[in-house]
Parts: structure tokens; C-alpha cells; sequence
């Protein structure tokens, strides 16, 4: 008998218990999957292929037939793959030079490469507006140019800036893992730095490389905020989702869209998976980190690239900002607060007036703010919700796909990894064709808005979790079950607090997503529930461009404080290894 089980009774007594334990909790994780996950994308499929019960295919026939609708997959492919491209290339290189060259500032340069995570994806397209727009900075007072940026041109900028982290973690962590000592080998027999950059660099991270690539194609091709800002004229699959819904009441046509969005989405998401677990496989155990110095022409001119990309990432934010406190970009950049006002948000009386004002009646300071920042209110009430829930649910599921491995943990673990293939505007778009209902209480709630970015970004909580409890060893738990320890009480004393930096970890990503994701939770907001990614995008239609500035400037304050104080909490933000899965 193994020194550490239990014997007689009470070994018998803890394994049913372990089992009814794992056997609820199983049931619960997948009931909860099937119902907001499979569902509400299996009822999409269905509205697309039938009408009125009878199967039929004219959905599909309606836009394939109609060039101009049918042009919106031809430009998503366009922007997509263009993005793809550049962005890999320029990951790769900036990735290279933080993991095999001695350039000074890794630190900072690595840092200013994760900026973009933290705030919505509008904020690219906000900036490059206020850069190159019709009355953009350097395009008309500048160069004196009437070019500007709108169309697939700002489209695939603004993509590059948004999917640049995303890839770079994959590149990083690929070229961080390759064993150098390929490389001195390759040299010592005589082969020149680039022969040995591209006979054995190059090849050694070909998986990290097609995977960075894949990822950045399926961010770029399900994104919706980039696109409806700056995009213009030009269509892409996301944003004629929802104008089929929102400007024409065309579910049907919306949903057959959402059909053809998630072929090329599922793809590259099977792909990205499958390339990622061979990168895995190639990373040598006894890689050596240490890195001879760089001829000095390598570590300046690597050097100053990375400067070149952390500018243009600063620049970003350094615009938004600005263009939040300038009275009139780009006419009068006197210093103003008043775009903070939000005036299209409810209140009537300006915010600094008030503020003067709230000594004499301080109650009615209080009310008028919680009025005009109610969408921020609404989005940190959500994100803290999401970020607890997202993390304890996603860590139990973690556990018993990786730990308890019952039957059908393979169901299970498919599930928890098919929502990184879920395009957010599909799966929003789901939510309102199948929850709509009178008996669904949760319809119209913030709790609809908790459930939908909680299981959009399942995936990456379900791969983290399962990253720390592989390093969890098997014998703690059996220890614990030895001195009469129940599964319930294993987890909540032992392997809890072992993954106490990993669910913190995943904290901090539930809520970024959750305070800046967009194309998720578009159709669920209401006039009653609005969130402060979203009026980012209503702010700007309506050509309060200032306003919007100001709004995702608040959006990125709150980001930044949160991950500070994980950074305090912790002695790590959160960020690192952490990729976008949307």
C-alpha cells in the first residue's frame, strides 16, 4: 500500500467524495459552456441556414449575389493578411533584439511594447485620426497633404499597433526558449552571422513564428473597434455584422455573416493551437539564457529599432492624452478639461461648475457625477465582478481538466478552448438571438454583459491555470488526502494557495478585457447599461472625437492603477506571457 493513501473506510469514504465532488463540478463547468457558449453560436447557424423551419440557403445566396456586401470578406481577408504580415516581421525583429542582442533598455522597451493591452483597440484609430485624419496634425498642417488615413490603409496601422504585444509575447517567449548555443555552434564552424540567422534562427522558432502569425490574423479579421473608426467606406466582415443588425434588422443576414466570419476565425485559431504546441515541444529544458556581446553596429542598430517601435507605440497614447486637455485639435491647443464633461452622458450642468458648486450641495455634486460616469462606474463594477469570477471559475476548471482528469475531461477542455476561436461580435450577436427572452432574467442586466466577457475570454484563463497546476506536484495533494484532508478542503488550503500568482495573474487579464473589450459586448449594452469602452465608439460618431479622447483616457488611467496595484501586490503586472486571445 502507498505510504501516503488512506486506508480501509476512510480512503473509500474520500474517493466518493473526490469523485461526487468532481463529478458536480464537471457537470456545473459544462453546463455552463454548452448553455453561453455552444448555444448561442449553434442558434446563429441555425437562423442562417433556416427560415420558418424550412432549410434554405438563400441567406447565403443574398450575399454572395450582392458585390458591395459580398466585398466586406474580400477586405477583411486583404487587411488581415497584410497585417499579418508586417506585424510578424516586426514582432520578430523586436523580439530578437530583447533576446539575442546586449542592446541597453530592454526593460523599458518591453514594457512600452505591452501599452496597447491595456486600453481599448479604439484608441489606435483615435490616434491616427488626430495624426493623419482630414485635419490630421501631420497630413494637412505638416505636409499640406489632402491624403489621409481612412480606409484599409488606417485599418491595417491601427491593427499593427493593437496586434504588435500579442505576437511579440509568442516571439519572445519562442526565442527566449531556443537554446543559444545553436547559434555559437553554427558560428564556430565557420558560418557568418546572417547565414547562421537564417539557416539556424529562423528555423529553430519557424513554430512560434507561424503561430504569432496566426493569432495576429485572427485578432485582426474579428476585430470590430479599429475598423468602424477609422475604416470609413470600407467594409470588413465585423462591422457589416452589425450594420446588417443595427441599421437593418436583418438578424438573418447578420447571423449567415457571423457564419462566414467564424471560417476563417476557427482556422486560424486550429492553427495558432496546433503550431503553438509544437513551439512547445522544441523548447529545450537546459536553454542557456546567457548571450555573448553584440558586435556594436547589431546592438545600436537594434537599439534604435526598438526606440523607432516604442515611439510610434507612445506616440499612440501621447495623442489621446493631449487630445483630451487641447480646447480644439488641431486649432487652439489651450489646455481645457472640459471634454471630461461627457455632456451626451446625462448631465446638464458642467462637471467644473459643479465642482465649485459642491460645497453647498455636496449631494447633488455626488449625484451629478454618478449620472455623467456612469458608463465608467457600469465598466468598473463589471470588470472587478469579471475578474474574480473569470479567475475562480476558470482555475476550478483548470483543476479538474488538470488534475482530476475524469471522463470526458477531453470534452471539457475542447469546450474551455473553443471560445479563443469565437469571434466577440459572433458571440454578442448569439446572446441577443438566443437570450432575448421573457424567461431569461438576466437579459438587459449587467449580468448578461459578466457572463459574455467571462466566457469570451475563458480560454486564456483555462491555459493558464493548467500552465501552474502542471508545476503543482501530484504528491502535495496526496499528502493532504493522507491526513483526512476532503477535495473541497485539498483545494481551498493546498493547491489554491500554490496558484495564488497564477489566479491573480488571471485577475489582472479578466480585468483589462473587461474594461477595454468592445466587439463582445456591443449588442448587450442598452441606454440603461452602458459601458465606457463602448461609448468610446458612440462618443465618436457623434464627432465628439474629444470626448471620446477623454473617455478612453479615463479607460486607461483605471487599466494602469489596477495593474500598479497587482504590480504591488504581486511583484508582477500581469502582462507578461499573457496574449489576447480576442
Amino acid at each position: 500500500m502507498n505510504p501516503v493513501e488512506p486506508s480501509g473506510n476512510k480512503f473509500s469514504t474520500w474517493f466518493s467524495a473526490d469523485n461526487l465532488f468532481t463529478g458536480v463540478i464537471m457537470a456545473f463547468l459544462l453546463v455552463i459552456l454548452v448553455v453561453f457558449l455552444l448555444y448561442p453560436v449553434v442558434d446563429i447557424c441555425r437562423l442562417s441556414f433556416f427560415k420558418d423551419g424550412v432549410f434554405t440557403l438563400q441567406n447565403y445566396a443574398d450575399y454572395f449575389s450582392e458585390p458591395r456586401i459580398f466585398r466586406s470578406f474580400y477586405n477583411s481577408m486583404f487587411v488581415s493578411m497584410v497585417t499579418m504580415v508586417i506585424t510578424t516581421v516586426l514582432a520578430f525583429l523586436f523580439a530578437y533584439g530583447l533576446t539575442r542582442t546586449t542592446m541597453p533598455g530592454k526593460g523599458f522597451f518591453y514594457t512600452i511594447s505591452t501599452l496597447p493591452l491595456i486600453a481599448p483597440t479604439i484608441i489606435q484609430a483615435l490616434a491616427l485620426i488626430l495624426l493623419f485624419g482630414r485635419n490630421g496634425v501631420i497630413t494637412r498642417y505638416l505636409l499640406g497633404t489632402s491624403w489621409n488615413i481612412y480606409g484599409a490603409t488606417g485599418i491595417i496601422v491601427g491593427e499593427i499597433l493593437y496586434c504588435f504585444p500579442n505576437a511579440l509575447f509568442i516571439l519572445y517567449t519562442t526565442l527566449s526558449a531556443v537554446d543559444t548555443r545553436l547559434d555559437e555552434a553554427a558560428q564556430s564552424l565557420g558560418a557568418s552571422a546572417m547565414k547562421t540567422f537564417f539557416k539556424v534562427t529562423l528555423p529553430s522558432a519557424k513554430y512560434g513564428i507561424a503561430s504569432a502569425a496566426a493569432l495576429t490574423f485572427n485578432l485582426t479579421i474579428t476585430d470590430f473597434g479599429i475598423p468602424v473608426v477609422i475604416g470609413g467606406d470600407y467594409s470588413v466582415l465585423a462591422t457589416e455584422i452589425v450594420n446588417k443588425v443595427f441599421g437593418l434588422q436583418r438578424f438573418d443576414l447578420g447571423a449567415t455573416i457571423s457564419v462566414i466570419l467564424l471560417i476563417p476565425s476557427i482556422t486560424a485559431f486550429a492553427i495558432n493551437y496546433y503550431l503553438t504546441r509544437k513551439s512547445y515541444a522544441m523548447i529545450s529544458g537546459q536553454a542557456r539564457p546567457f548571450i555573448q556581446p553584440s558586435r556594436p553596429l547589431k546592438k545600436w542598430a537594434f537599439t534604435a529599432y526598438s526606440a523607432l517601435i516604442a515611439s510610434c507605440i507612445l506616440l499612440v497614447f501621447v495623442t489621446v492624452f493631449l487630445g483630451s486637455f487641447v480646447r480644439t485639435w488641431p486649432y487652439d491647443f489651450s489646455l481645457t478639461l472640459k471634454h471630461f464633461d461627457f455632456p451626451s452622458l446625462g448631465a446638464s450642468v458642467p462637471l467644473w461648475t459643479a465642482f465649485w458648486n459642491s460645497v453647498l450641495e455636496p449631494g447633488a455634486f455626488r449625484t451629478m457625477i454618478a449620472i455623467k460616469y456612469a458608463p465608467i462606474w457600469t465598466s468598473l463594477l463589471v470588470s472587478l465582478v469579471v475578474a474574480v469570477v473569470g479567475a475562480s471559475i476558470t482555475l476550478v476548471a483548470a483543476y479538474i481538466i488538470e488534475k482530476k482528469k475524469p471522463r470526458g475531461e477531453q470534452l471539457l477542455y475542447g469546450l474551455s478552448v473553443l471560445p479563443a476561436a469565437i469571434p466577440g461580435v459572433v458571440l454578442g450577436l448569439g446572446y441577443v438571438l438566443v437570450f432575448n427572452k421573457p424567461y431569461f432574467l438576466i437579459y438587459g442586466t449587467i449580468w448578461i454583459i459578466i457572463i459574455n466577457i467571462v466566457i469570451a475570454n475563458f480560454t486564456l484563463g483555462v491555459l493558464s491555470g493548467t500552465a501552474n497546476l502542471k508545476q503543482i506536484d501530484k504528491s502535495v495533494e496526496e499528502a493532504a488526502v493522507s491526513l483526512g484532508a476532503g477535495p473541497v478542503t485539498t483545494f481551498t488550503r493546498i493547491v489554491f494557495p500554490l496558484s495564488k500568482v497564477a489566479f491573480l495573474s488571471t485577475t489582472t487579464f479578466f480585468f483589462m478585457r473587461a474594461m477595454t473589450t468592445i466587439s463582445a459586448v456591443l449588442f448587450l449594452v442598452s441606454a440603461q447599461i452602458k459601458l465606457a469602452a463602448i461609448e468610446i465608439i458612440f462618443l465618436d460618431v457623434d464627432g465628439r472625437t474629444a470626448s471620446a479622447n477623454a473617455m478612453c483616457t479615463v479607460v486607461v488611467f483605471i487599466v494602469a492603477l489596477f495593474l500598479i496595484i497587482m504590480r504591488l501586490t504581486t511583484g508582477s503586472s500581469g502582462l507578461t506571457g499573457m496574449s489576447a486571445t480576442k
